[in-house]
This record gives C-alpha cells, sequence and structure tokens, in this order.
C-alpha cells in the first residue's frame, strides 16, 4: 500500500528546506563578506614594501654594492641617517642615530623622526606618530617629518589628518621623485573615502533545487486484521538552470581618527526555470538581502566592528522570513602575513506571511574564530571554527552546530584567481523526533571553487566560474539525506 505524505511531515520537510536555505545563505553571506575584506587587503598590501636590512659592521654603509666608512662625526653620521632611512636599512638606522645623539650640536628633530620611522616599521604607531608629530612640530618647514608623519597616519587609518598632511607636502617643494608616491597616496585616500563592491550575473545549473533524495521506505505494520506494508515515497531531485546573481558593497564613513560609521549591504539569489516536474504552484527561486550598519574601530593593527542587521529571505515568489540582530566582529593583524579574527552574532528570524501558520520564529547564536596567513605575494590560506546555536519552542527542532572551513585563495601569473574553501558541518538536534524516527544529527561537506579570469576581462566585467558540492548525510536519511551540485559562469563588475 502506498502511504501519502502526513501533513505534519510536510510541514516539517517544508522547514527543512527552510533550515537549509538559511544554513546556505549564511555561508554565501559570509563568502561575500570575506571577498570584500580580502580586496581590501589586497589594496592595503599594495603599499607595502619588502625590506632587506644591513646586518653589518656599524661603521660601514652599502649603496649600489659599494661599501662606505661613515666616522663619527655631525658630517657623516646626519646624511647617513637619511641614506639608511631611505634605503630601509633599519638595524644600521638604530647604530647611527645612538652614535649620532651622543654627538653635541645634533639635531634632535632629525633623531625624532629615526625614532618614529623606527617605531612605524616596528608596528608601534603610537609610539611613531608621537615622534614624528614632535619632529615636525619643532620645524614646522621640515617636510620630511610631515611625510613620514603622514604615512604613519596613513597606514594607521587616521585617514582625515593624513590627507591634510599629504596636501600640504604637496604644495611644498618637494623632490620630482617625491611626486609620484604623494599622487598614489592621495589616490589610496580617494579610494577609501568611497563605495567598494561588485555585481555578478551569470547563468547557472542546480542538480538538485529541492535538496530531495527520491528514496523509498518501507513498513509493515500488523494489527488484529492481519499485517500491510505501506511504501512511502519521497520527492525526486528537481533539476533545474537558473538566473544567479550576487551584490555587495561597503563604505565606512570616518567620524573621528579610528573611530567610522561602517555600512554593509548584499544581496544574493537564484531564479530558477519552471521544470516539468515542478508543482505548478511551487517555485524554487530565492533571494537573501542583508544590510549592516555599525560602529568601526580601524587602526592599523585592528579592526573592531559592531554592527545591528537586517536580513530578508525571499521564496517561492513571497518573503518567507525576516532577522534582525547583532555583529561583533574582532580582526587582529598579527604580523604582515597573519591576520586572527573572532566573530559573534545573534539573530532573531520572524517568519512572515503563511509561513507564520506554521512555524514559529527562533533564534540563532553563533561564535566563531579565524586565521589568514599570507603565502608569498600570490597565495592565502585561512580557516575557522565556528560554533551556532539554534534554540526553538521545541526541543526536538533546536540544535547545536559545529563547522570547521579550510580554503586557499591564489593569485596565478596568467591572470587568473582561484578561491577553494572546504566546509565540514555537523549539527545535533536536542531531543528526538520519534514520528520522523528519532534523534536527528547530519554530517554536511561543502566544496566550494570560484576562478575568476581577470585576463578576459573586458570594459571592467571578470568572467567567474562558481561550482558547489554538498553532500547531506542524516542518521534520518529517508528526510533529509540529498547530494546538490551547484554551477554557475558569472560576468563581474567591481568598485
Amino acid at each position: 500500500m502506498s502511504m501519502c505524505l502526513p501533513v505534519r511531515l510536510v510541514l516539517m520537510l517544508a522547514f527543512t528546506l527552510l533550515a537549509g536555505a538559511a544554513g546556505a545563505d549564511e555561508d554565501d553571506t559570509r563568502r561575500l563578506l570575506n571577498k570584500i575584506d580580502r580586496t581590501v587587503n589586497e589594496r592595503e598590501r599594495s603599499h607595502l614594501i619588502d625590506i632587506d636590512p644591513a646586518t653589518d659592521d656599524s661603521s660601514l654603509i652599502t649603496i649600489e654594492g659599494r661599501t662606505y666608512n661613515v666616522q663619527n662625526t655631525l658630517e657623516d653620521l646626519g646624511p647617513a641617517i637619511y641614506v639608511t632611512l631611505n634605503l630601509q636599512q633599519w638595524p644600521k638606522v638604530r647604530q647611527f642615530v645612538e652614535r649620532y645623539r651622543q654627538l653635541p650640536g645634533h639635531e634632535e628633530k632629525v633623531v625624532l623622526m629615526a625614532e618614529g620611522m623606527l617605531a612605524r616599521q616596528e608596528k608601534r604607531y603610537g609610539r611613531a606618530i608621537a615622534h614624528l608629530r614632535a619632529a615636525a612640530a619643532m620645524d614646522p618647514a621640515f617636510v620630511r617629518a610631515k611625510l613620514e608623519l603622514a604615512r604613519a597616519l596613513f597606514e594607521d587609518n587616521q585617514s582625515r589628518e593624513a590627507k591634510v598632511l599629504f596636501d600640504e607636502v604637496a604644495a611644498s617643494a618637494v623632490p620630482e621623485q617625491v611626486i609620484p608616491v604623494l599622487e598614489g597616496y592621495q589616490g589610496a585616500l580617494q579610494e577609501r573615502r568611497s563605495w567598494h563592491g561588485s555585481v555578478a550575473l551569470g547563468a547557472g545549473y542546480n542538480s538538485n533545487v529541492n535538496q530531495a533524495n527520491g528514496m523509498t521506505t518501507h513498513t509493515d505494520v500488523c494489527d488484529f486484521f492481519g499485517c500491510y506494508r505501506f511504501s512511502r515515497k519521497m520527492p525526486e531531485p528537481i533539476k533545474s538552470s537558473s538566473l544567479v546573481y550576487d551584490a555587495v558593497a561597503e563604505r565606512r564613513f570616518q567620524i573621528d581618527g579610528h573611530h567610522h560609521v561602517l555600512v554593509r549591504g548584499l544581496s544574493y539569489g537564484n531564479y530558477y526555470h519552471r521544470h516539468k516536474e515542478d508543482e505548478p504552484e511551487t517555485y524554487y527561486d530565492e533571494n537573501t538581502s542583508v544590510i549592516y550598519v555599525g560602529y568601526n574601530y580601524l587602526s592599523a593593527l585592528n579592526d573592531v566592528s559592531v554592527s545591528p542587521l537586517f536580513e530578508s529571505y525571499y521564496g517561492d515568489r513571497h518573503n518567507k522570513y525576516q532577522a534582525s540582530g547583532l555583529r561583533l566582529e574582532w580582526k587582529h593583524t598579527l604580523t604582515e602575513r597573519l591576520q586572527l579574527s573572532l566573530q559573534g552574532q545573534q539573530k532573531h528570524f520572524r517568519f512572515q506571511g503563511e509561513e507564520r501558520d506554521y512555524f514559529e520564529n527562533y533564534d540563532e547564536r553563533l561564535v566563531g574564530g579565524s586565521a589568514s596567513y599570507l603565502l608569498g605575494g600570490q597565495t592565502l590560506v585561512y580557516g575557522g571554527l565556528t560554533y551556532t546555536r539554534r534554540t526553538q519552542p521545541q526541543e526536538s527542532a533546536s540544535n547545536k552546530e559545529y563547522m570547521a572551513s579550510l580554503g586557499l585563495y591564489r593569485m596565478f601569473d596568467v591572470g587568473l584567481n582561484l578561491n577553494a574553501t572546504a566546509l565540514y558541518r555537523r549539527t545535533r538536534y536536542d531531543e528526538p523526533d520519534y514520528f520522523l524516527g528519532g534523534l536527528r544529527e547530519d554530517r554536511q561537506q561543502i566544496y566550494i571553487a570560484n576562478l575568476a579570469m581577470p585576463r578576459f576581462k573586458v570594459a571592467g566585467v571578470v568572467p567567474n566560474l562558481y561550482v558547489k558540492r554538498t553532500l547531506n548525510a542524516s542518521t534520518i536519511d529517508w528526510a533529509y539525506q540529498y547530494r546538490q551540485t551547484e554551477v554557475a559562469l558569472k560576468l563581474e563588475k567591481s568598485f
């Protein structure tokens, strides 16, 4: 005897589809936020200079392969300090400054500037700015001190004051070779005051839009009148092509010093074509939009944001849920190559429209940590751990989720950029649901690869090939186990 799916089971599966969409949304949201962060980091790294310090005898200085002996006089040490500063031979700078300051008649402003530049090279920006500010204050005509102070303020993300100083230096008489340096910093400051983001549009394919498995199970039931076999047939996976899109934008509005207002917005989704296997009243189109507006503290080494958020999920041609909450994030640059970050997020989900008749609102709390490490100038590896807690009125619907991620971003000389990520997610529910068959525990693997092809860029538009493979295993396999492949070719414009 074939058995139709009971109403409760249909609702449970519908909720599962919603929950799966919410999980996928969080993955895609994280991907887009990381993408725009990476763009900003690449821009900042473009200003870094490789340092090859000299460490030989303290009386010697090497310039273009020739070695000179620096005597213990003002006439020798003063110019030697400037030369080693220009060559970024920091151990030599320190040695010469210590000798120079002990000589009667030395210029204190030169000592202060050199010590400020040494502190900046060591990432001690508070000390660096204080010394450079003091050097500039001692002599308002000391253009070099103003330039170095402007650079330190720029690196420490105190952009407004840095712009004022760069403009002052540009208006003064500076060597011709300094002009391109000033123009570069002024251009970067203009970029900081602008919106940054990207818009992508393309065609895609999804092998399992409804996250189904088509599984058939048989159950034997016996009573006084005899035994009967019931068959339960789950829906078959629905394949469909689609229109895919995503957009993300960000801007910081400086309040003062390190303090900013951070505005971030993103939207992404799929518009699936009607398929012959679809139910006439069912549409699998979907869109997720999130906006963050909050406080941001940004310095050379720390990036702290506290952002209220609002999220909306649209599917089946109506708004399914809205969520509001708070996101906390701290990113710390430990070295020029290593960055650590911590995240915390709380969201309250409110179902909309007809979903309110079947589902109850719930809360979600997330904490996590991640790290990224720059291997050379073209390869970045990253990974993280995340814990998510969802609390529902029914304990059998509440769950704990643990996720680990590992990825690699690689820029190839041939004009291709590869971003590959692997995710492993384990979700365990609080209590068994005996109607569905016991305690549910899912183990999910997700593999994502995005190949950007800037070598084929036309009018600033870059082709991107996106592939995602999802494998979901469940202790209640007949209802929740599925496999899904998503492929998309998108054209992306960054700004």
